[in-house]
């Protein structure tokens, strides 16, 4: 039985994130085909307007051993 769900464009875009975002075990194997059909459904994350934020250079050389 297959169901009609409809998502608002805010819940398309969390949901283009995410998929975008997801780790590689959803693109190789038995569900690459899949995975990539949904990518070319749902499409590319649709990027934000304004600036980005900003780069924060962290000196971590105490932490290396």
């Amino acid at each position: 039985m297959q169901k009609e769900i409809f998502f608002t464009a805010e819940e398309m875009q969390i949901i283009r994130v995410c998929v975008a975002n997801a780790p590689c075990p959803y693109d190789v194997g038995d569900n690459a085909k899949a995975f990539k059909n949904l990518r070319e459904t749902i499409g590319e994350p649709i990027p934000l307007k304004g600036e980005s934020l900003p780069l924060v250079e962290c000196d971590l050389t105490m932490y290396e051993k």
